[in-house]
């Protein structure tokens, strides 16, 4: 894997907060300020982020909870968009200690893996919540972390999407020795998958889950995942990407993040 056409890649292509998020990966300098500014021009008054990041469309759970992983990854823990954000986040809770996905984006036909009311979505969300919470320091609630278990299967794949699975590795990873039963049947599962029809988001997204919920612990799906990206490189530096140009560099940054503490870099 070539890390340094990454890098390029970058460089030559990205934004400004693609350059700042580079920045940040490789230990320099950004313009905080300017980073901030740009998350606050589209949050909503809520302090939710609005469904497709266009200003003035209704909060939304995923977009919202992405929007807090990019402010933690960046090192922007106390920020002005972070904590109103996270307040969101806690209105939305259900009493049961799950997420549900803002009914109000109905009307803008959202994919089937973001549906309000339907049951994987709201399973994938309350796991990817309760992840970015654990992330920024904040308690999650009991009651989430047993809806969650309740929803693991015998081989280790917890009901729904494929991602509801590794975001599992990272939440209950950083919960700590308690949930081994729970974490290590869900990498034994992921171990198991063909990874050919893994778009490169997706592989950035588990080996990601796996960092933060493993640490440097090594494993046989760490080491597939890297082999994967290896393999795929395309020759510009860049990945392969099923949403276009402007996917190909978010997702470039996401290898790089993932990647970033390693020996890749050496």
């Amino acid at each position: 894997m070539d890390l340094g056409k990454a890098i390029d890649f970058v460089k030559a292509n990205g934004n400004d907060f693609d350059k700042a998020r580079l920045n940040h990966i490789l230990g320099k300098k950004f313009d905080k300020v300017h980073v901030l500014k740009g998350f606050s021009l589209i949050q909503n008054p809520d302090g939710g982020f609005p469904y497709c990041d266009r200003k003035g469309f209704p909060s939304c759970l995923s977009n919202t909870a992405m929007a807090i992983h990019s402010l933690l990854e960046m090192g922007l823990q106390n920020s002005e968009p972070l904590t109103p954000a996270m307040d969101f986040l806690d209105r939305m809770r259900k009493d049961d200690g799950t997420w549900e996905e803002n009914p109000k984006i109905l009307p803008l036909d959202p994919p089937f893996w973001d549906m309000p009311g339907d049951r994987n979505t709201t399973i994938w969300l309350t796991a990817d919540v309760a992840d970015v919470i654990l992330r920024s320091g904040r308690a999650v609630p009991p009651e989430t972390f047993a809806f969650l278990k309740s929803c693991q299967g015998a081989d280790g794949r917890f009901e729904g999407f494929y991602h509801t699975t590794w975001i599992a590795l990272s939440l209950f990873g950083r919960n700590g020795l308690k949930d081994d039963a729970v974490l290590y049947p869900s990498i034994a599962y992921l171990e198991n998958l063909n990874l050919d029809d893994w778009d490169t988001s997706c592989i950035a997204w588990c080996l990601d889950c796996l960092n933060n919920g493993l640490g440097s612990e090594s494993s046989p799906l760490r080491d597939k995942l890297i082999s994967r990206l290896s393999e795929t490189q395309e020759p510009d530096g860049s990945w392969p990407s099923d949403g276009g140009d402007r996917m190909k560099l978010r997702d470039a940054l996401s290898v790089l993040a993932c990647i970033s503490d390693g020996a890749y870099f050496k």
